[in-house]
């Protein structure tokens, strides 16, 4: 087995804990590795501005993954973006926000919503901003990642998953069970992300250990050098997993971490 160079997690449900803070020992445990030279950082669903908080809580420096692998940034520098067109996807979106679904699409450093629903104004109140999009008759545009969810509307989303499993040939779709899809470009994914990565840092991906818990994470864990699933990980995962921790959440990445890094 390589020697562990790069650490990656994915943040919900994984790094975070379930009330989405990263505990002292978890930012105590990631400094420890990094002064022995090993790097850090996140491979998230997440839009770049939604994981900035995080970011500076654990100090990163390295690039991060974002939007299952379509984007790369550092810091305010954006290293990589894979988009894609947003055509072939406009009835399923249309339908969706019709049957009460939240939609958002990623495009160009905005998060954009189709339409007005109970979670995007919650966001609002919070003080997010989702900016509504149209689209234009001619040219409905591009996107770096689509993001269909159910939000308590199980039933409608599984009255649009044939259609969401009619486009699996020419997009990478994760799906949630009833509970909605995550939609980048075709090849696209968690683990292609790790492979970029690696190439920006000059890695291989032997040498990397990356941790999950959910559906977007199954390839992610298959490329890297050693895949563990944090004990809350779902079934699936833990299948594809070379390690599953005993602890949960935050907990879970330390445990992982202490055991292929060291103390």
């Amino acid at each position: 087995m390589s020697p562990i160079k790069l650490v990656v997690t994915d943040l919900d449900n994984t790094l975070l804990s379930p009330d989405r803070t990263i505990s002292d020992r978890a930012v105590a445990t990631m400094d420890a590795i990094r002064k022995k030279g090993v790097h850090f950082t996140f491979i998230t669903g997440r839009p770049p501005y939604a994981v900035e908080r995080f970011a500076q809580r654990m100090k990163l420096t390295d690039p991060i993954v974002c939007c299952n692998g379509a984007v790369i940034v550092q810091g305010n520098t954006v290293l990589l973006r894979r988009s894609f067109p947003l055509r072939p996807l406009r009835s399923l979106m249309e339908q969706g926000a019709a049957l009460g679904l939240t939609v958002l699409l990623y495009a160009g450093g905005t998060e954009y919503a189709l339409s007005d629903t109970d979670w995007v104004r919650s966001r609002r109140a919070a003080g997010k901003v989702f900016p509504l999009y149209s689209f234009s008759f001619s040219d409905p545009g591009s996107a770096e990642k689509v993001n269909l969810m159910a939000d308590g509307q199980d039933t409608a989303f599984l009255e649009l998953l044939p259609h969401v499993k009619a486009l699996m040939d020419r997009y990478s779709i994760s799906l949630y069970s009833s509970s909605g899809c995550e939609i980048v470009a075709s090849g696209v994914n968690k683990g292609s992300g790790l492979l970029e990565l690696c190439t920006i840092l000059g890695l291989s991906p032997s040498e990397t250990l990356a941790v999950g818990d959910d559906a977007n994470d199954h390839e992610l864990l298959r490329a890297a050098g050693i895949g563990a699933a944090v004990a809350n990980a779902v079934d699936s995962v833990k299948r594809c997993a070379d390690y599953c921790c005993i602890a949960s959440y935050t907990d879970g990445v330390v445990e992982a971490v202490e055991r292929f890094c060291g103390r």
